[in-house]
């Protein structure tokens, strides 16, 4: 039997072919794409414009999504976190965040990750596989799932759930811009962030791709032996090659980048580690945001206090740099990325 096409996430041009393909003309393409991605219907049966036999051959033929949402977890702020299944048992995980400036959708680009951060749960287990653009896709579709009762929709996305964006670099990019496309989801370029741990040369690459999203760099600890022991990355790429090509990517690009900075209790939140920060960053267009870290089972890290908080905040403010302190959501959720998933694998 052959295999059901999966019609949501898929680019413009293949989506004209399978309707072509049905003996269909190119405008009922850019009614499936208003039903899936303006409505959020997935049963060709309620795609009222479309014949009766067109239904019925859609229905035979096509999907509309791969995966499932096979947990969901609510906080009392609002935050939903959401694990998806797609073949093969590949979990991912994306978590809805309400701010006053909007719904954000962070999102999963990996199963599991390569990176090896000492501090993260998203790579305890390894690197499983990498998204296809359609999955990453699908992930803002159920949010928008979740949503639809409030009248709601994803307004902003963060790239910064299980995996290393840059090293899925291709999918990545191509989710970026059909997320962006009107016919789609119309997510502004301006409201998309994307953040890497360090691979220089993506960084380079993503410079030339004319996209004026926000480049968000995990960088944690100001100086090499610090982010040698907690980011094996650093050591092919240490944080003077790191920094030069952050340079090049603000010259090129002339868009502010934000440097991400976890406070671990005891290893890189002392006054001193703001001053080498501020010292590390001086003149390149970019703020700070500082995150007390959110503790882990299982990992030996933990979160600083309010007090050590307030004091490496106000070093980097004596030192001219801009900094802001991410406002924690949904900490009684498994609200680091990776946690849902390895309780739903039975590894924690």
């Amino acid at each position: 039997m052959t295999a059901k096409r999966n019609l949501l996430g898929l680019a413009w041009p293949a989506l004209t072919d399978f309707f072509s393909e049905l003996g269909q003309p190119e405008y009922r393409a850019k009614q499936l794409m208003e039903w899936i991605y303006q409505h959020g219907v997935s049963d060709f049966n309620r795609m009222s414009n479309f014949p009766k036999e067109l239904r019925q051959k859609l229905e035979e033929t096509a999907v509309v999504g791969a995966g499932e949402v096979i947990a969901r977890q609510v906080a009392s702020d609002g935050t939903i976190k959401l694990a998806i299944a797609f073949a093969e048992q590949r979990i991912v995980e994306c978590v809805i965040l309400r701010y006053h400036h909007g719904i954000t959708l962070c999102l999963s680009s990996q199963v599991g990750c390569k990176m090896g951060c000492a501090f993260c749960a998203s790579g305890m287990h390894g690197f499983v596989d990498n998204l296809t653009t359609a999955e990453i896709i699908e992930q803002i579709w159920w949010a928008n799932q979740e949503l639809a009762a409030q009248k709601q929709r994803v307004g902003h996305l963060v790239y910064m759930g299980m995996g290393e964006p840059l090293d899925n670099y291709l999918q990545v990019v191509n989710s970026i811009r059909f997320a962006n496309n009107s016919s789609t989801f119309n997510i502004g370029m301006r409201n998309i962030t994307l953040s890497t741990s360090g691979l220089v040369p993506r960084i380079r690459q993503l410079a030339e791709e004319d996209l004026s999203l926000t480049l968000s760099v995990s960088l944690h600890a100001p100086v090499d032996y610090l982010r040698d022991q907690i980011m094996p990355i650093n050591k092919r790429y240490p944080l003077a090659e790191l920094i030069s090509a952050v340079r090049e990517y603000v010259r090129s690009t002339r868009r502010r980048v934000t440097f991400e900075y976890i406070l671990l209790a005891g290893f890189n939140d002392q006054p001193i580690h703001a001053d080498k920060l501020a010292s590390l960053l001086a003149g390149i267009l970019a703020n700070v945001n500082v995150i007390p870290y959110n503790e882990v089972p299982g990992l030996p890290w933990q979160a600083p206090t309010d007090k050590q908080v307030r004091l490496f905040m106000r070093a980097l403010e004596q030192r001219g740099i801009t900094a802001t302190l991410r406002r924690e959501l949904g900490p009684e959720i498994d609200a680091a990325c990776g946690q849902l998933r390895r309780r739903l694998q039975g590894e924690e």
